[in-house]
């Protein structure tokens, strides 16, 4: 009878061990994004070649699963099973040291990657990019060539006087002229679209949505099943982001599942003091744990309604023009530096509605 007693106990500790972390940050996977990967290029956007081999000997040694992109969508779209410490690999704008520097390193270790084209700089044969030969090369190699527009231009910004149709033509036909210079010159027929600039709105995302293309943007966090695939996060690593301790923080990142209203990304944020009401999904971290931040101001303010899955945010100032990020994270209960990560993306134009440059 005791031995029962004591059997059904550990079922039930067991039950509630398995449940304590849902099955939906259970099977989760990190996108790593890069750009240059040299000493001589912007700062912002530049990883040197002696800290990027450094990356790949962090994931080397702590045993990384180097997944091809698309593999781990599929694999997160179908609900099938991806292994703890899956990690895919990605790089924007198809410069050339990708090709010079890159492509040998990742060659060697035999590890998939993806790189994002913007096709008329390629088109425009300049310096700082890859040829189509070599990004023939690449994809000969089994290189996945993603989508990144053919202009590179920001796509959340209707010129003067354009009509919404108009806007949304030029759009749809800035990436299909991409999709088609791609499959011309390479063979291969992108699925996957990642916004230049990480700039998009709802309204975007459905039509890249609808051209049948996953979307990638530049905003934090891991992806898993319930993601929106329509703009997967990616974790920048460029600029004062490339010590090793910032890439074992976003490698060890678990999906932060958050219902916001107003629903992200938006396109402005016309007061600083208004809140935004985060329905958070729980997992294996305490609610009064979690931390939300700003983009250039640190910590936001934070009220906890009595409903505990609920809670309310927003800025301590007013936001800067352009690209604004309201990040949360909560550190997992039994991990040690494991940290639940969500991202919501505001597009902020200037006070008097014009759009910021750069």
């Amino acid at each position: 009878m005791y031995l029962k007693i004591i059997l059904l106990i550990a079922l039930i500790l067991t039950h509630y061990a398995n449940a304590e972390e849902s099955p939906r940050s259970a099977d989760h996977g990190v996108i790593l994004a890069y750009h240059h990967v040299s000493a001589e290029t912007p700062a912002s956007t530049s990883i040197s070649p002696t800290h990027f081999a450094a990356h790949l000997d962090y994931l080397a040694q702590n045993d990384f699963n180097v997944w091809p992109l698309d593999k781990m969508v599929r694999h997160l779209q179908q609900g099938l099973a991806v292994p703890e410490n899956t990690v895919a690999l990605t790089f924007d704008d198809a410069y050339a040291s990708v090709f010079n520097q890159v492509h040998p390193e990742l060659t060697q270790r035999r590890w998939p990657y993806t790189v994002f084209v913007n096709t008329h700089a390629i088109d425009s044969k300049l310096q700082a990019y890859m040829t189509w030969e070599q990004l023939g090369q690449l994809a000969q190699a089994g290189v996945t060539i993603g989508n990144h527009s053919h202009s590179h231009s920001h796509l959340v910004r209707p010129t003067p006087n354009e009509t919404q149709t108009q806007w949304q033509a030029r759009i749809i036909l800035d990436i299909r002229t991409a999709q088609q210079r791609i499959e011309a010159e390479t063979g291969q027929v992108p699925t996957l679209f990642a916004y230049p600039y990480g700039e998009y709105t709802q309204t975007i995302s459905q039509w890249v949505t609808d051209l049948g293309l996953i979307g990638f943007g530049q905003h934090s966090g891991a992806v898993g099943a319930g993601s929106d695939f329509s703009a997967l996060p990616r974790f920048p690593l460029g600029g004062p982001y490339t010590s090793l301790s910032h890439l074992a923080t976003r490698l060890n990142a678990r999906p932060l599942y958050i219902d916001a209203e107003p629903r992200g990304p938006i396109d402005q944020l016309r007061d600083h003091k208004t809140w935004v009401t985060l329905n958070i999904e729980p997992d294996a971290f305490a609610m009064n744990q979690l931390r939300c931040y700003a983009s250039q101001q640190g910590l936001m303010e934070m009220q906890a309604p009595e409903q505990a899955q609920f809670i309310t945010i927003r800025p301590q100032a007013p936001l800067h023009a352009g690209r604004n990020k309201y990040n949360c994270t909560a550190p997992h209960q039994h991990e040690p530096g494991v940290f639940f990560w969500w991202s919501y993306l505001i597009m902020q134009p200037n006070s008097d509605g014009s759009w910021y440059s750069g």
